[in-house]
C-alpha cells in the first residue's frame, strides 16, 4: 500500500515551493503554541501534568527547529 501512495506522490506535479515554505511558516507559529501549552502544563503541580508538559514542550521545540530548516531550506 504505501509503496502506491510512493508512486502516485512521485508522479505527480512538482510541489509548489512558496505554498510549501508558507505551510512551514505557519507550522512554526503554531509549534510556538505547541511549547507554550506544553510549558504551561508543566508549571501545573501534579506531577502527571508536568510529565505530559515537558514531553509536549520538546515535541514543539523539536517540530519548530524541523519546521524552520526546512523553511529556511527552501
Amino acid at each position: 500500500m504505501l509503496d502506491i501512495i510512493a508512486y502516485v506522490g512521485w508522479l505527480g506535479a512538482e510541489p509548489d515551493l512558496a505554498n510549501l515554505r508558507r505551510l512551514l511558516w505557519i507550522n512554526a507559529a503554531l509549534d510556538v503554541l505547541y511549547v507554550a501549552v506544553g510549558l504551561g502544563l508543566w508549571m501545573r503541580p501534579k506531577p502527571i501534568l508536568k510529565g505530559f508538559g515537558l514531553a509536549i514542550a520538546i515535541q514543539g521545540l523539536f517540530l519548530f527547529f524541523f519546521d524552520l530548516l526546512h523553511a529556511l531550506q527552501i
